[in-house]
C-alpha cells in the first residue's frame, strides 16, 4: 500500500523546486505555446467516412479493390425540380450545370443526366447510341415533346434520372478515385475540395432557376464541416463565458480565473497544436469531445489547488507557505486522477476505426499536458504577490467558503444518519435504470442524430423523398472464378432476382446493374417491344449484344461489369437510413448472393456499406473499452489504496454514470451511436476524479483521526464544495450543448450532465457509507 503521506511531503517539495525556478517555467510555458501555435495552421481536417478505416483493414483493402475496377462509388449529385423540365431554357441549364461540374470539380470522371446519357435505339445495322437531347436544343414544342417521350418510355430514366411527371431531374457526376493521402495546397482532402467546389457552383445565381439541390458524401462531408465548424465556435464561445462566471462565483478572485482559464485553453491550443505538427487528421464532428473534456478537466483539477491554497492562504497571510500546501494536498490525488483518467480513455484504442482511436490519443495527451500545467504554472503564477496579514478566526467562521463547509459537514451528517434509507433509494435507482438498458439499440440515423433543423439534413431529407433523388448508396460485387462468367445469362438472371429483392428492402430507393442495360439493348434490337426487356436465354446473344453495344461508342457498362467479365456490380440506392436495419439488410443481402453464387465471393462495397459496418465494430468496441477501464481503474485503485474492497467501492460511483446515461437513454429512445457511444468511456474517466479525491481524502483523515465517521466528515468538510464546484463546472461547459439546433449536440449535453451529476451525487451519498460499512483502511 502506498504511504500517501510521504507522497504529499513530496509534492510539498516539488512545490518548492516549481515556484524556485518560475521564471524559467513561464518562459518554457510562452515558448511551447509559440511552437504549438505554429502547429495548429497544420492541422488537417476531414469528414468523410473513409477516414475512419485503419490503413490494414479489411474494409480498407476491400474497398480499394472495388475502386481499382469500377471506380469511386462516391459522387456529387444534384436533384432538379421545375414545372417542367423539356423546356429549352431548363434544359440548357441543366446541360450547362452538368458541363461546369464535370470540367471544374478535381477527380471529375462522367456526367449522367437527361442531357448527357446514352439513348439506345434500334436501327437495321443493330444498336445506336444517341444523345436524347440533340447538341442544339430545340425551341419546337413538338420536338420537345417528341424528347419527353423518348426519355419516359426508357425504364432506364424514369425514376433515375427524370421523375414520371417531368419536374424532377437528377444530375450526377461520378468520380475518379481519390489518391491515398492528398491534400490541396489549403491542406484539406480531396472530399472537402469536391464538396466545397461543388455547392459553390451548384448554388451560382444562374442556376437558381432550376432550385438545385446537392447531394452527394463529398457534398456531406463538406457541409458537414462547415456546421461544425460554425458550432464550435459559437458553443466554445458559450462554454467560455460559462466557465467564466462559474469560476468567478467559485474562486472569487481575478487573478484564479485568470490562471484557470490560461492553463486549461493552453492546455488544449498546445495538445492540438502538437497534432497539427505531427501531421495528424481529425476528424471534425469528434473534435468537439477532446476539447470540451479537457476544459472541463482542466478546470477541476485548478479549482482542488485554489480550494486548499485560499483557505490555508487567509489563515496564514504566507502565500509561498500556501502555495506548498496546496501541492502536497492535492498533487497526488491529481497524479493519480489524471493516470486513471489517461487509462479510461487510452482504451478507445480497443476499437478499430481512425477518429475513435484519435480521441483516445488526443484526449490521453491532452490530460497529461493538463496535469503538467496545473502542478508546474499555478504555483509559478500564484507565487507573484505579496503575504498578508492572517484572517482572524472569527471573520473567517463567517466567510463563504467556511460557511459552505459547515453545510458540507451538516450534508455528512445526514448522510451517515441514514444509511439504509439512502442505500435503498440508490438499488431502486440503479434496478430502473438497469431495465432502461435493455432498450438500448445501436442505430445511427442522419436525421435523427441530426435533426432537421440542420439545413442540409433538412434538404437531404427532402432529396430522399422526392422520386428521383436519393440519400446514399452502397455496391454488391459478385467475383467469379472464372473470366467470362458475368455475362452467363443464368448468372445474370440471378442478379436480376437479387436486385428484385434488394427492391423490397424498407431503405431502398431503387437499384442499378447491367442486368438494366442489357435488358434494354436486348429491346431495343427487337423493335421496343417490351416483351424483349429482359435477359437473352443464350450466351451466344449476350455476348452479340455487348458486342454490338461497345461498337456503338456504349461506355456505361464499363461501370457494371469488369473487362474480363469475371465481376458484375449492381448499386443500391438508398431513400432512408438507419445503421441497425441497414445492417441487417446488408446482411441479408449478401447472404441471399452468397446462395444463389455459392461459388463466387462477394463483397460489398461504398461509403455506406463501410460507415454501416463500423458504426457496429465502433459501438461494440466503446462497450469492450469500457470494460476494460473499468478493470483498468479496479486494479489501480486496488494498487495504491492496498486494498481490493477499496477498488471496488471506487468503480460504484465510477460506473453509476454509465448506467443512468445508459438507462435514460433506454427509456427516451436514444440509440447508441458514433457519438453517444463515446460519453459512458468519457464519464468514467470524469467521475474517476471526484473518486479518488473522496477516497483518498477520507483514507488521509482516518489516518490522522483513526474514526471512519469523523474521517468523513472531515472529507465533507474539505473537498465537498470542490467537488461540487468541479462538477458546476462540467455541466456548465455542457450545458451549452444545450443551444445547438442538432439533436446531437442537445444529446450530448443532456446525457453529460445527467451522468456527471449521477456521479457527485453517488459520490456525496453512497461512497461515504460504503467506506463505513466495509472499513478497508482498518477496523
Amino acid at each position: 500500500m502506498i504511504e500517501i503521506k510521504k507522497i504529499n511531503w513530496f509534492f510539498y517539495g516539488l512545490a518548492k523546486l516549481i515556484v524556485r525556478f518560475r521564471y524559467v517555467n513561464i518562459l518554457l510555458f510562452i515558448m511551447v505555446l509559440g511552437i504549438a501555435f505554429s502547429g495548429l495552421s497544420k492541422i488537417k481536417t476531414e469528414a468523410g467516412w473513409d477516414s475512419y478505416m485503419l490503413e490494414n483493414s479489411a474494409l480498407k483493402i476491400s474497398e480499394d479493390e472495388f475502386k481499382d475496377i469500377f471506380g469511386n462509388s462516391d459522387y456529387v449529385a444534384v436533384m432538379v425540380e421545375v414545372d417542367d423540365l423539356f423546356t429549352p431554357e431548363i434544359l440548357s441549364k441543366i446541360r450547362e450545370l452538368g458541363h461546369e461540374l464535370k470540367q471544374k470539380i478535381p477527380f471529375a470522371d462522367d456526367i449522367m443526366s437527361i442531357t448527357d446519357c446514352e439513348f439506345s435505339i434500334g436501327n437495321e445495322s443493330g444498336i445506336e447510341i444517341i444523345n436524347l437531347v440533340p447538341d442544339i436544343i430545340p425551341t419546337d414544342p413538338g420536338q420537345l415533346e417528341k424528347i419527353r417521350s423518348l426519355a419516359l418510355s426508357k425504364k432506364l430514366l424514369v425514376g433515375k434520372l427524370i421523375s414520371r411527371d417531368s419536374t424532377q431531374s437528377w444530375i450526377m457526376l461520378r468520380l475518379h478515385p481519390f489518391p491515398d493521402g492528398w491534400r490541396s495546397e489549403t491542406n484539406q482532402g480531396a472530399d472537402m475540395v469536391v464538396g466545397k467546389t461543388a455547392v459553390k457552383i451548384i448554388g451560382q445565381d444562374k442556376y437558381q432557376i432550376l432550385n438545385p439541390k446537392s447531394a452527394g458524401l463529398p457534398v456531406l462531408s463538406h457541409e458537414k464541416m462547415s456546421f461544425f465548424k460554425h458550432e464550435m465556435k459559437r458553443t466554445m464561445g458559450l462554454s467560455l463565458l460559462a466557465s467564466l462566471v462559474v469560476l468567478s462565483l467559485a474562486l472569487r478572485s481575478f487573478r484564479s480565473v485568470l490562471i484557470s482559464i490560461l492553463v486549461a485553453f493552453g492546455s488544449v491550443f498546445i495538445t492540438f497544436g502538437i497534432q497539427g505538427l505531427l501531421g495528424i487528421s481529425i476528424d471534425i464532428g469528434m473534435v468537439v469531445v477532446p476539447i470540451y473534456l479537457g476544459i472541463a478537466v482542466s478546470i477541476g483539477y485548478s479549482i482542488h489547488v485554489f480550494s486548499f491554497f485560499d483557505r490555508e492562504f487567509a489563515k496564514t497571510g504566507k502565500r509561498k507557505e500556501s502555495i506548498y500546501h496546496a501541492m502536497k494536498e492535492t498533487g497526488w490525488p491529481l497524479l493519480f486522477t489524471a493516470l486513471t483518467t489517461i487509462g479510461a480513455l487510452a482504451s478507445f484504442h480497443f476499437v478499430e476505426v481512425k477518429p475513435v482511436r484519435w480521441i483516445g490519443s488526443a484526449t490521453s495527451l491532452l490530460v497529461a499536458v493538463i496535469f503538467c500545467f496545473v502542478i508546474i504554472m499555478i504555483p509559478s503564477l500564484l507565487s507573484f504577490g505579496k503575504n498578508k496579514t492572517p484572517r482572524p478566526e472569527k471573520k473567517r467562521a463567517k466567510s463563504i467558503n467556511h460557511r459552505l463547509g459547515n453545510l458540507m459537514d451538516s450534508l455528512g451528517i445526514i448522510v451517515l444518519a441514514r444509511p439504509v434509507a439512502i442505500m435503498a433509494v440508490f438499488v431502486f435507482s440503479v434496478l430502473i435504470c438497469g431495465f432502461g438498458l435493455t432498450f438500448l439499440e445501436v442505430s445511427f440515423d442522419v436525421r435523427k442524430n441530426m435533426g432537421l433543423k440542420v439545413p442540409y439534413v433538412e434538404r437531404l431529407d427532402y432529396v430522399s423523398h422526392s422520386e428521383v433523388g436519393s440519400l446514399y448508396s452502397y455496391n454488391l460485387v459478385v467475383e467469379f472464378k472464372e473470366n467470362g462468367m458475368a455475362r452467363e445469362p443464368e448468372n445474370l438472371k440471378k442478379l436480376d432476382q437479387l436486385m428484385q429483392e434488394a427492391k423490397g428492402y424498407k431503405l431502398t430507393k431503387r437499384v442499378t446493374s447491367i442486368v438494366e442495360i442489357i435488358k434494354d439493348m436486348n429491346q431495343a434490337l427487337n423493335q421496343g417491344d417490351h416483351e424483349f426487356y429482359k435477359i437473352p436465354e443464350t450466351r451466344e446473344m449476350v455476348a452479340q449484344i455487348m458486342l454490338l453495344y461497345e461498337n456503338a461508342g456504349g461506355r456505361e457498362a464499363e461501370k457494371w461489369i469488369d473487362y474480363d467479365y469475371k465481376r458484375l456490380r449492381f448499386m443500391v440506392d438508398l431513400e432512408d437510413y438507419n445503421s441497425f436495419e441497414a445492417k441487417n439488410e446488408l446482411l441479408t443481402l449478401k447472404a441471399s448472393a452468397q446462395k444463389m453464387y455459392p461459388n463466387a465471393t462477394i463483397s460489398m462495397a461504398g461509403s455506406i456499406a463501410q460507415f454501416t459496418v463500423m458504426q457496429d465494430v465502433v459501438s461494440w468496441g466503446q462497450i469492450t473499452s469500457f470494460f476494460v477501464a473499468i478493470c483498468v481503474i479496479t486494479l489501480l485503485m486496488t494498487i495504491v489504496f492496498g486494498s481490493f474492497k477499496t477498488g471496488l467501492i471506487a468503480m460504484i460511483p465510477n460506473i453509476t454514470p454509465a448506467i443512468a446515461v445508459g438507462g435514460l437513454m433506454g427509456w427516451a429512445g436514444v440509440p447508441l451511436d458514433m457519438m453517444t457511444i463515446t460519453i459512458m468511456p468519457m464519464l468514467l474517466g470524469l467521475a474517476v476524479d471526484d473518486t479518488i479525491h473522496f477516497i483518498n481524502h477520507t483514507k488521509l483523515e482516518y489516518e490522522r483521526c483513526g474514526d471512519y465517521h469523523m474521517s468523513t466528515r472531515k472529507t465533507f468538510t474539505a473537498i465537498g464544495i470542490p467537488l461540487f464546484l468541479t462538477t458546476l463546472i462540467i455541466m456548465a461547459n455542457y450545458s451549452v450543448y444545450l443551444t445547438s439546433i442538432a439533436n446531437v449536440f442537445v444529446i450530448m449535453g443532456t446525457l453529460t450532465i445527467v451522468g456527471i451529476l449521477s456521479a457527485l451525487l453517488t459520490d456525496y451519498f453512497v461512497t461515504p457509507i460504503l467506506l463505513v460499512w466495509a472499513k478497508p483502511f482498518g477496523k
